[in-house]
């Protein structure tokens, strides 16, 4: 009499593997397809610098399985969202930078420098000594925070507030870091500004304070790829 028995092969440790191997992917599926990037805010002036430090980042987080979107703010702005944790990360912040509510990974992208920009190079002579001079910057630009001068010190919400002061005789100098500044006037075409280099600072990526557990790993890897 033939069995009606099914004809069921014995599990193997191979075919074992393969099953919970292929539970275990759609599992974790789910987790990979709802996690969300990390949002870093950077500048609304791009240069080849930010650019390149864009994909030093990218590739930094994406060893730590972290996909990431840059969201173009201005610079005050993209602190305060950082340092009330409704924005993940700012692309660079001088290292200097002081503020509980974020977290500095002490690994230097590169040197930002601080520029004074008039529209004549006359007034840049010896401008931190004039006690007549309309002094304007970005507020949250530290680098201009922490710059000395004799002058009345203006502060405004953008870049482009800052040079159409400037533009409209209503400000003597804008302070403002030269990466962002020669990516505005080169779109603006304003090529007769005059400028002086004031001094180097250190750039570095911030977190808010809630990711501090990113902040080694991120660290050791942006060492590993300075030369």
């Amino acid at each position: 009499m033939a069995s009606n028995a099914l004809n069921v092969k014995p599990a193997t440790p191979a075919r074992n593997s393969f099953w919970r191997n292929l539970g275990l992917l759609f599992a974790t599926l789910p987790l990979c397809l709802s996690a969300e990037p990390i949002l870093i805010g950077t500048t609304q002036s791009p240069s080849s610098k930010s650019i390149y430090i864009e994909n030093q980042l990218q590739q930094a987080y994406q060893q730590l399985g972290k996909q990431v979107l840059f969201i173009p703010m201005p610079s005050q702005r993209r602190l305060h969202l950082v340092s009330n944790l409704q924005l993940d990360a700012d692309l660079f912040r001088i290292c200097q930078l002081e503020n509980e509510n974020l977290i500095t990974i002490q690994a230097k992208l590169g040197d930002l420098y601080l520029q004074a920009f008039s529209l004549t190079a006359d007034i840049l002579t010896n401008w931190q000594d004039n006690t007549e001079l309309i002094v304007v910057h970005v507020r949250g630009l530290k680098m201009a925070e922490l710059t000395s001068f004799a002058g009345n010190r203006l502060t405004v919400t953008s870049m482009e507030q800052a040079f159409g002061m400037l533009l409209q005789g209503r400000a003597d100098v804008v302070l403002e870091d030269q990466l962002s500044a020669e990516a505005y006037l080169e779109q603006q075409q304003l090529n007769n500004i005059s400028r002086v280099t004031l001094a180097p600072f250190a750039m570095c990526h911030v977190l808010r304070k809630d990711l501090g557990h990113l902040a080694a790993p991120l660290q050791q890897i942006l060492l590993s790829k300075q030369p």
